[in-house]
């Protein structure tokens, strides 16, 4: 996978153990559980992605500023609170399976196309939460590696392009992606 670069705070913020262990625990063990509900995508990020892609399972929490799981109530007010989110975008829920390679996604953003042009884009913010830990990444457009690890979460400005880089080591790389102003 190469030399992985330390990463930047002046872009990004880390906190870890962002959740408190029971709640922690109770989200995680919710997702990884067998009857959870997954949609598979044929794309990892999108259509215009330049090479063949693995797919991707997810589940929407959130999405046109409508709940769509509920988990939302059951799991997300009390992270979103500390987030301090005033505006909320999207909240999904990612698997990523097991490859024999990693795969690289595309460098993308999360956001419309509209938030990234807008004035304020840099004010959106982008948190990638990781559910468990496994040897995948989060790497930021200038080389800026996240690791994945457990009760992890990674926040960035939303118009900061970042692709996905699957794990080799764990059967599935959970995260929960969250946009938000």
């Amino acid at each position: 996978m190469g030399e992985r670069k330390k990463i930047r705070m002046e872009k990004i913020s880390i906190q870890e153990n962002f959740l408190a262990e029971e709640e922690f625990v109770k989200l995680r063990d919710t997702i990884a559980h067998f009857e959870f509900p997954w949609h598979f995508s044929l794309e990892v990020v999108n259509k215009a992605e330049k090479k063949p892609s693995p797919g991707i399972f997810f589940h929407t929490i959130y999405y046109n500023k409508t709940p769509c799981s509920p988990l939302y109530n059951l799991h997300f007010l009390p992270i979103m609170e500390a987030l301090d989110v005033a505006v909320l975008l999207h909240i999904r829920v990612n698997l990523n399976t097991r490859l024999l390679e990693p795969y690289l996604s595309d460098f993308h953003t999360d956001t419309k196309k509209e938030i990234r042009k807008d004035s304020i884009a840099s004010q959106w913010m982008t948190s990638v939460f990781y559910i468990n830990t496994n040897n995948g990444y989060t790497e930021l457009e200038d080389g800026t590696i996240v690791e994945s690890v457990a009760n992890r979460l990674a926040s960035f400005p939303a118009n900061t392009e970042h692709r996905v880089v699957t794990q080799t080591d764990e059967p599935a790389r959970y995260v929960i992606n969250f946009n938000y102003y």
